[in-house]
């Protein structure tokens, strides 16, 4: 089947994939959750770093789908795993192995933040193939629970003002993939359709959403972003902390 490559593609909820593919990710996610609360300590210890090397396998498989499907590109500008997303679903498969307290608060943090909203306003960045459309459930999916994965079994928890310091260091990174945009765009130069938008630092998102002020320009647009990420943080620093609550309570009444 063949299909002509598109960029920036929105699924809106009205259509029948939507739903197909928001009901499959939160099923999928689910399960996954469930499995791991029935292994016992020692299975889930050897599992860990095998889902590890699972997930950084996974990051090669659109790659290799744009090598063998010419229609499918693979592209600098478009295809390298730099918006949060992509990088929370590295840093999660990362730490795997690291379980490094400070890389699981930044994945949990914003990959929870980015996940959801990634489902309530779909924005493909490189076509809606089949393939692509398995891709970006599997890797939103993941940046979601596997948090919840390693809040519950391997002893992961935020660390005071977490919050803030993943907003600060969320800023940082995100100015500096401005930096990687310009210089993507500027010395390899490609149709306006198809430059380098990595976090959406060159352009704002074709997405209906009331936070995105694409009329305000650049950087203007992305004032009410950073105020929108500041609220998200605190509530999901407020969940998280009240889910940890609720578990030591039922151990204390066991």
């Amino acid at each position: 089947m063949h299909f002509a490559m598109r960029y920036d593609v929105i699924i809106h909820q009205d259509e029948p994939r939507y739903w197909a593919m928001v009901g499959a990710t939160v099923v999928g996610g689910l399960l996954f959750v469930k499995v791991l609360d029935r292994l016992d300590a020692e299975q889930r210890e050897r599992m860990l770093p095998r889902l590890g090397w699972l997930l950084i396998a996974f990051n090669l498989l659109l790659p290799i789908y744009a090598t063998v499907h010419p229609e499918q590109q693979f592209t600098l500008h478009r295809s390298l795993p730099l918006h949060f997303c992509g990088l929370n679903f590295v840093l999660v498969a990362l730490n795997c192995f690291w379980r490094n307290t400070w890389v699981y608060t930044f994945s949990a943090f914003l990959g929870t933040i980015g996940g959801l909203h990634s489902f309530i306003t779909p924005q493909l960045t490189v076509g809606d193939a089949p393939i692509v459309l398995v891709d970006y459930c599997i890797r939103h999916g993941f940046i979601i629970f596997m948090p919840i994965v390693m809040t519950r079994h391997f002893g992961m928890r935020f660390p005071r003002m977490g919050w803030l310091k993943t907003y600060g260091m969320a800023a940082v990174v995100s100015t500096l993939m401005a930096g990687v945009n310009w210089g993507l765009n500027t010395y390899w130069p490609v149709p306006a359709h198809q430059v380098a938008n990595y976090m959406y630092m060159w352009e704002p998102p074709k997405v209906d959403n009331p936070l995105v002020r694409a009329d305000w320009g650049w950087p203007g647009y992305l004032a009410p972003l950073h105020v929108a990420l500041i609220a998200h943080l605190v509530v999901v620093n407020a969940i998280y902390r009240w889910a940890e609550g609720r578990r030591v309570v039922g151990v204390m009444e066991s």
